[in-house]
């Protein structure tokens, strides 16, 4: 679990580190072409939200990989367990029937 958590937050390093190179990348190019600024920040204001979208899809993704994983563990432990209780129960039964 520690590991996908290191994961996910190397993914939010690597995702504000994308957004604000290309943040940086656009506002340098929309001095440089001042011609076509508006058009540039326009995209960045498109391009910003849909990187942060796509990284927290992928985010999601990895929680609800994690969160299937520890309920089949779960529903394992729960099946032993129950099994366990069983043996147990036909255990005090030959007890109490021999004596």
């Amino acid at each position: 679990m520690l590991k996908e958590i290191d994961k996910k937050i190397k993914l939010d390093i690597c995702i504000t580190t994308i957004a604000t190179s290309i943040s940086v990348l656009f506002i340098i190019s929309s001095y440089i072409f001042k011609n076509y600024s508006s058009e540039i920040l326009s995209i960045l204001i498109i391009v910003l939200p849909t990187i942060y979208i796509v990284g927290n899809l992928i985010i999601r993704g990895i929680m609800e990989k994690e969160i299937k994983d520890l309920r089949e563990e779960y529903d394992d432990i729960i099946l032993q367990a129950n099994e366990g209780i069983e043996e147990m129960k036909q255990e005090i039964e030959k007890l109490s029937h021999s004596t």
